[in-house]
């Protein structure tokens, strides 16, 4: 056999078996990122309270990937459940998910907020706020929740998407007061540049899914994000995220997360899905 030959036979079993990795190992292999922030504006009393964030689900069945996100919440205790949109992908998708949402429990509630998904694909946005009412879990769309904790007071916050311009940030924030800590759950992060002008202490987002495919040296091509491809996944403070929004972000921090489930090309090569576990920390 030619070395040519063989060279070619040696490449297409390297695609053919990185092919079965993306569509058959990977997108099940979801992993849980562990990480304590610290919040400068966080009350005393709200030291150690944690946030599960579950993203970009994008449903249409309870199958493996689902019943393996059941049992993750289930076996986690967290303060809060926050889903930050792309839930549902179809209608066909939110009684698969409600199903899966049973076996979610947190002691100060689950939030949820929409992502361009929940604006097509003949979903009804204000039916499936009703459905999530409903079964438990508060739909926060351009509004916020309040919860207490001893003398400490800290405000969870969400907009309606922004990629299909239905959000509402100075109507999220609308009567909070400037130096209490806010909690913003906000689909895509494109918008953090206007979080970070309101003082927004911590923005936790989804929409890009890390890229979805992350290559080696070169990293994720697409990532969904007018921001470029920096703003794919992970932590941003500091210089980094004032690399993004051209000023010094002062308070503000960002999680994006890489989400759970897939969109576009049913794969996911080098992009593990997450769900984060989030624990917050004050001075």
């Amino acid at each position: 056999m030619s070395w040519p030959l063989k060279t070619a036979k040696t490449l297409g079993a390297i695609a053919a078996g990185a092919f079965v990795y993306a569509t058959g190992i990977e997108p099940y292999a979801i992993e849980i990122v562990r990480m304590e922030l610290l919040c400068p504006h966080l009350p005393r009393s709200f030291d150690g309270f944690s946030v599960l964030q579950i993203s970009d689900l994008h449903m249409r069945r309870f199958g493996k990937r689902e019943r393996k996100i059941a049992r993750i919440a289930k076996s986690l205790t967290p303060d809060i459940i926050a889903l930050t949109g792309d839930l549902i992908h179809t209608p066909a998708g939110l009684q698969p998910f409600l199903r899966m949402c049973e076996d979610f429990k947190a002691s100060s509630g689950i939030y949820a907020i929409y992502g361009n998904s929940e604006h097509k694909n003949g979903i009804v946005p204000g039916d499936l706020a009703r459905s999530l009412t409903t079964h438990g879990i508060e739909a926060l769309l351009n509004r916020s929740a309040t919860i207490k904790r001893g003398a400490g007071t800290i405000y969870v916050s969400g907009v309606d998407d922004p990629v299909t311009h239905h959000d509402d940030l100075e109507a999220a924030l609308d009567g909070i007061p400037a130096e209490d800590f806010k909690l913003l759950l906000m689909h895509s992060p494109d918008n953090i540049p206007e979080a970070v002008h309101r003082n927004v202490d911590l923005v936790l987002s989804g929409h890009t899914h890390g890229g979805q495919i992350r290559l080696p040296i070169i990293g994720p091509p697409l990532t969904r994000s007018f921001l470029g491809r920096r703003l794919n996944s992970g932590h941003y403070s500091g210089n980094r995220l004032r690399g993004l929004v051209g000023k010094q972000p002062g308070r503000t921090q960002l999680y994006v997360s890489r989400g759970v489930g897939i969109s576009g090309l049913a794969l996911r090569f080098l992009c593990r899905p997450e769900v984060a576990l989030i624990t917050l920390r004050s001075l």
